[in-house]
């Protein structure tokens, strides 16, 4: 009878613990660093939900226990993740910008 779980391929694979400073370490690399999911994943051998879960984590661990007047540490995350973004489009106008005026200060 299937009850919808998934079965084990190898019914003696143990679940992998991971310690708390792994998953703040691996939720830091994800926030303050910048590196994608898939980047970090491949680097630690952990899945990317896994990842994504443990930054959630992380980011309420820090709202619940921020100092009162401060930021919000879900508000810091999603400036920084904003913040990210428009460095990258900032460095792909440049990139253009530099390309346009190579193009057009070439003399025939």
């Amino acid at each position: 009878m299937d009850k919808g779980f998934f079965k084990r391929e190898n019914p003696e694979m143990k679940r992998r613990r991971f310690t708390s400073e792994f998953k703040r370490e691996a939720a830091r690399m994800l926030i303050i660093e910048g590196h994608s999911a898939k980047e970090v994943s491949e680097q630690l051998g952990v899945a990317e939900n896994l990842l994504y879960r443990w930054k959630r984590e992380h980011i309420d661990d820090l709202e619940a226990n921020k100092p009162t007047g401060g930021q919000s540490p879900k508000e810091m995350a999603e400036e920084i993740e904003q913040l990210r973004k428009q460095l990258a489009k900032s460095q792909r106008m440049n990139a253009i910008l530099k390309k346009t005026v190579g193009y057009f200060s070439k003399e025939d």
